[in-house]
């Protein structure tokens, strides 16, 4: 939200990270969903390489997505737009990202960070990529109106994603995110200069 922020786009895959999973709230708890994609053994490759497996998970994903946010506030507006996201969505992991980034952006009323270029990645050292990164955001309020209230007295808010805080705040989301500044310290494993 405060601008200038990067993205990684030649970083390679990591394996169980939350590149390919996400968390939604239900009436009964958490559901940790995971994008599956491809496994191709070997040498490592970057999100834009890593294909998803599409058709059949895909539709799944998107009914888990319905059933549990059928009854937010701004489902209905919005699930035309996500349903076609989620079924017809791009097939690498790198693109479906992106364009999950883009949806979110749209909404939030931000733009979407630029992709660090292959010269800048490779002029950059570990402490120098650093001021090339988004700073980090969280929720300023822990906590909204939720359809699961209800049901689920604890919601647990920081697990949740984006896509939760929209489809219940809709426009007005962004005002429940603030930046938060990065710290000038070093990054963990990195080396002092």
């Amino acid at each position: 939200m405060s601008g200038g922020a990067r993205l990684d786009g030649l970083e390679h895959y990591p394996k169980r990270t939350f590149r390919n999973r996400f968390t939604l709230m239900q009436s009964t708890g958490t559901l940790e969903l995971s994008l599956p994609v491809e496994k191709r053994g070997g040498r490592p490759r970057s999100q834009d390489e890593t294909m998803r497996i599409t058709g059949e998970p895909d539709r799944k994903a998107w009914q888990a997505v319905r059933t549990a946010y059928g009854r937010a506030p701004f489902f209905e507006e919005m699930e035309e737009e996500l349903e076609a996201l989620f079924k017809n969505g791009p097939g690498s992991l790198g693109g479906w990202n992106r364009a999950t980034m883009q949806w979110a952006a749209t909404w939030l009323g931000i733009s979407v960070p630029s992709d660090v270029t292959p010269a800048e990645y490779a002029e950059s050292t570990e402490t120098s990529m650093m001021s090339l990164m988004a700073s980090a955001v969280v929720f300023s309020d822990v906590s909204w109106s939720h359809v699961w209230h209800d049901r689920q007295p604890h919601i647990p808010f920081l697990s949740l994603g984006i896509l939760d805080l929209i489809l219940h705040l809709g426009p007005s989301a962004g005002t429940a995110i603030k930046p938060i500044p990065l710290s000038g310290s070093p990054r963990p494993g990195s080396r002092p200069e």
